[in-house]
């Protein structure tokens, strides 16, 4: 049997030089990391399929790479935890998400916690999560990610870096796909 792999994650961006479209959320993260300027809550929102969680994924790489001996060796596992907020909505997954924020990271500077969909939550785990969320530890860091912004609680928003991603123009899609095409060996028009 073939290691067939399907395009959508063959093709998914490792680093920020290849997110497409995004130039403007990129540059921003990268100059937070450079200048060691690492905001504790950060709100990633925008259509679906521009690479929000993409993003997020990256960042939480990035962040602790500086602090990870081998570095080429390391999948970053104990230090970036991702959640769906579309099946995780309640409040005692949000009281089981604390009580694992209180542990420090095992290696690495940084525990990066994921929060995909996070418009889902309920109104109680939102105010769960919001007493973490204001003071939460120097470790911990929060990427949250949602296509509905305006469902988001305001005292969420307020404590959070906010990045509006952009639909990919159809130039980017289109210079995209012919690197695609090109790197599979299909021919095209």
């Amino acid at each position: 049997m073939s290691n067939f792999v399907v395009s959508s994650l063959k093709y998914r961006p490792k680093d920020f030089e290849s997110v497409v479209g995004q130039n403007h959320v990129t540059n921003t993260l990268k100059n937070s990391i450079s200048e060691n300027k690492i905001p504790s809550a950060i709100l990633f929102c925008g259509p679906r399929g521009v690479g929000k969680t993409s993003c997020a994924r990256i960042y939480a790489k990035e962040i602790n790479k500086s602090s990870i001996e081998n570095d080429e060796n390391h999948d970053y596992s104990f230090n970036i935890f991702e959640i769906d907020a579309a099946s995780n909505n309640k409040t005692d997954d949000i009281r089981d998400l604390i009580e694992k924020v209180r542990i420090p990271p095992q290696i690495g500077t940084y525990k990066v916690y994921i929060i995909d969909e996070v418009h889902m939550l309920s109104g109680q785990a939102f105010n769960a999560f919001l007493k973490t969320l204001e003071e939460p530890p120097k470790y911990a860091i929060f990427i949250l990610a949602t296509t509905e912004k305006h469902k988001v609680i305001p005292t969420i928003l307020s404590r959070c870096q906010i990045y509006d991603f952009k639909k990919i123009s159809s130039s980017d899609i289109k210079t995209h796909l012919e690197f695609i095409a090109n790197k599979e060996n299909i021919s095209f028009d």
